[in-house]
């Protein structure tokens, strides 16, 4: 799962002074984050960037003093990510009768690699949420365990810990059950 890359936040030598210059650099590295951590819904994603830069807009004086705005902007995204289900799921216990989530990923035009990405978030879909977010810095973003521990407001044996119980999760996982065999073939 690792990409073998770090997902740097694009723009780095972008003037953090300026909140809307910022957002508008680091949209897309945001929506990628986003689409991750819900369940691949890209509408859900874009929701969700939009109302942690919301916020971020209102503390933004506070934010570009602090050296580090996107580590401060990713952890706003997790937290909100968390808030956001928990309130689905009061949602979906008063709902009798859900709706199938939208898992089309409408920007992958490669058809093996839609197949692919949608199986995998459909894998990712079943780990809970603190174990998804820890599986998307440390895997997607290529983020250590410490700077993982560091986000999430944990030990770095938290990280470790929740990592080891979501890759077995996925390994187990039967969407992933071709790849896993084609793995140990390899």
């Amino acid at each position: 799962m690792r990409t073998g890359r770090k997902e740097e936040p694009p723009g780095a030598d972008v003037d953090v002074g300026d909140f809307e210059t910022y957002a508008t650099a680091r949209w897309s590295w945001m929506l990628r984050l986003a689409y991750l951590l819900t369940y691949g819904d890209h509408h859900e994603a874009e929701d969700l960037v939009q109302t942690t830069l919301a916020k971020v807009y209102l503390r933004w004086d506070h934010i570009r003093t602090l050296g580090a705005p996107d580590r401060y902007v990713r952890r706003a995204l997790i937290n909100n990510n968390t808030t956001r289900q928990r309130r689905r799921r009061v949602v979906q216990l008063l709902t009798p009768h859900l709706t199938e989530p939208d898992t089309r990923a409408d920007h992958i035009s490669d058809h093996d690699s839609y197949d692919t990405r949608t199986e995998l978030l459909a894998a990712l879909a079943t780990l809970p949420p603190r174990q998804r977010a820890v599986v998307v810095l440390r895997y997607w973003e290529c983020l250590g365990e410490q700077e993982t521990a560091d986000i999430l407001g944990c030990s770095a044996g938290t990280v470790k810990s929740q990592a080891s119980r979501a890759l077995k999760k996925l390994r187990d996982c039967a969407v992933l059950s071709d790849y896993a065999a084609t793995a140990a073939q390899s």
